[in-house]
């Protein structure tokens, strides 16, 4: 954002979605620095409440109707007229607040057209450039709720990518198995998937394959080994091109991974001691 943004108290609200705000709080951060490169003005709450996706999915409704209400009315105190994200399922939520909310009245904007208009409109902006071949995935919320199929091919052409098309794509992608609370309630189901649709990607010989959706990229990442394909969230590749340094970020995220070795490594060792107690 500009000197002026900083003064400003923004109408435009970023909602990150409960995965980026929650457990992998490094990418909904990898966010803001995109936005604030490419100046796309906007603010956070202190606050995040889930969307309420989840539980209309399982059924919920009163619940996830509690969730929008309460939501909406966070975003009228804080003056918000506009919200951007960078979750595809916190996407088609919140359009669907309209027909829940009678007195909705706040405009859902397609972050990823407002990426590539960003970037169409300041090419400068661009430092790197990637001349390789890659496949795409479109999430089933962000393709086949949403319609959006385009933009994020548009960002990836944009930025030197080519893109080589799976069997099933678009219209008719694939799921991979990490939407519809999938992985809650059938994480096995869920693994088969996504190894399906990684035979697919394999079948072309590339070795990277990039997401929109950060619950897609944490499944197909863990089932990718055995493929060979290395799994990018969009928000990564666009920020190597921006040239924007996140090795902060992938510190954390080892760091987090060493804290949960260590705890389960400490975890053997006291009920090591407790069976020798028992003995």
């Amino acid at each position: 954002m500009g000197l002026f943004s900083l003064f400003k108290d923004s109408e435009t609200l970023y909602f990150p979605g409960c995965n980026a705000y929650y457990k992998n709080n490094i990418y909904s951060e990898l966010y803001k620095k995109i936005f604030s490169k490419l100046d796309i003005e906007f603010k956070t709450l202190q606050k995040h409440n889930c969307c309420g996706l989840k539980a209309l999915e399982f059924g919920y409704e009163t619940e996830a109707i509690k969730l929008s209400r309460k939501n909406f009315e966070s975003f009228q105190e804080n003056n918000i007229r506009k919200i951007i994200t960078s979750c595809p399922g916190c996407y088609k939520m919140l359009l669907n607040y309209k027909k829940m909310l009678p007195d909705w009245d706040i405009e859902i904007e397609n972050t990823w057209e407002l990426i590539l208009r960003k970037l169409v409109g300041n090419p400068k902006l661009i430092k790197r450039t990637f001349e390789e071949s890659i496949t795409y995935h479109d999430s089933c919320y962000l393709g086949r709720h949403c319609n959006i199929y385009n933009e994020p091919r548009q960002i990836l052409e944009l930025l030197g990518y080519k893109i080589e098309e799976m069997t099933e794509s678009k219209e008719n992608s694939m799921c991979c198995g990490g939407c519809g609370g999938l992985t809650i309630t059938e994480p096995d189901l869920a693994d088969k998937i996504a190894k399906q649709l990684l035979l697919q990607a394999k079948r072309l010989k590339i070795k990277k394959m990039v997401v929109c959706s950060l619950d897609n990229y944490i499944l197909l990442k863990k089932n990718s080994g055995e493929f060979n394909i290395e799994i990018l969230e969009i928000s990564e590749v666009i920020a190597k091109a921006l040239d924007i340094e996140f090795d902060d970020f992938e510190k954390q995220d080892n760091e987090e991974e060493q804290e949960v070795i260590e705890l389960e490594k400490e975890n053997k060792e006291e009920n090591s001691e407790e069976n020798e107690e028992e003995k």
